[in-house]
């Protein structure tokens, strides 16, 4: 084994032991990636309070294509 391949196992073997010892940190950043894409595509009025008046008023005048 020369100097060339010794030095490309060394590298492969760090970088490995590196990436597997980062793995935790790797896995969080991709659920925060995740949630942070979930919590943007959510609807504006989901649940929303304005949004929950207006069905209610609705509900009591009976006026159905009012505002």
């Amino acid at each position: 084994m020369n100097l060339t391949n010794l030095v490309s196992w060394c590298i492969g073997i760090i970088l490995g032991w590196s990436a597997v010892s980062n793995i935790d940190l790797i896995q969080q950043s991709i659920l925060r990636a995740q949630a942070k894409l979930i919590y943007e595509s959510r609807t504006a009025t989901w649940g929303s309070p304005k949004f929950l008046v207006q069905h209610k008023e609705l509900r009591e005048t009976g006026n159905v294509g009012a505002k």
